[in-house]
């Protein structure tokens, strides 16, 4: 599935999902071959057992048709506006964001460990105007490009150390800006290299901050003018470690069926 315009009709896309979900289109009852497709849920004549494979989804509790779900699936992977997906399923605008939580939520949280070469840096999330920001610390190796990205509450020495002593294992060459709060890396137990942004040198730090901006410029395309609220963010930032981390959940709608399908189950 690569693109709306080849996406197949409701009955097409309800074989697709359960295929992706149980491997085959067989009875998960009773193995048979003759399982029947329905609008809403398969019947096999042979066990006579009447299922709908949404109950294993985290759509079990939903009206959307397959199609809708397959739509929805796709334009988060592509990142498209949520704007530009209401009028492609003819949902409402909280209901799509509320379902594009949901597929974030059904990722894994990342628990790596970065090692040798890591460049970190921190970025505000939020409206400066409305007075209501967070600030995210990341960390990525610019080799595997492997990505950690948590909110933290201070970017004094002892929050730094923290986030490096978590994420970072001992050894690791790490990368910063000039910021007086990376002092304490090198005593540590970590190599530490600086690079003086001041004088508009970046080299060092580079991969981290294009991760910021990539991440804002999705954002910024996504919801109207970055209004979403904070208390999505940590489900945002899993969505982004995932997509560096495991880009093949977003490769197509049914490669995020197979790998994550039944995962995150929620009402």
């Amino acid at each position: 599935m690569h693109s709306i315009a080849n996406l197949p009709n409701n009955y097409h896309c309800h074989r697709n999902f359960y295929k992706a979900i149980w491997g085959d289109l067989t009875c998960s009852y009773c193995r048979s071959k003759k399982l029947k497709f329905r609008d809403s849920y398969e019947y096999c004549p042979d066990c006579k057992h009447k299922t709908s494979v949404k109950a294993e989804t985290i759509f079990r509790s939903s009206n959307l048709t397959y199609k809708q779900i397959y739509i929805l699936i796709w334009c988060w992977q592509q990142k498209i506006g949520i704007g530009d997906i209401v009028k492609l399923t003819g949902m409402s605008y909280p209901t799509i964001e509320r379902w594009i939580m949901r597929l974030r939520a059904s990722l894994a949280p990342s628990d790596m460990v970065l090692e040798d070469i890591v460049e970190i840096d921190g970025s505000f999330f939020g409206r400066l105007k409305y007075g209501k920001q967070k600030l995210v610390a990341g960390a990525i190796n610019p080799g595997s490009k492997q990505l950690i990205l948590k909110i933290v509450y201070a970017k004094d020495t002892e929050a730094v150390e923290d986030f490096v002593k978590a994420y970072i294992k001992k050894g690791s060459l790490i990368r910063t800006d000039g910021l007086g709060s990376y002092n304490a890396i090198s005593l540590a137990g970590y190599d530490h290299e600086r690079c003086d942004h001041d004088n508009h040198y970046f080299g060092p730090t580079n991969h981290i901050e294009n991760v910021w901006s990539v991440i804002k410029r999705a954002l910024r395309h996504i919801y109207r003018d970055l209004t979403f609220s904070l208390k999505q963010l940590n489900l945002i930032l899993r969505e982004w470690e995932n997509r560096y981390n495991n880009p093949e959940l977003f490769y197509n709608v049914d490669s995020y069926l197979k790998l994550r399908g039944c995962s995150g189950l929620v009402d």
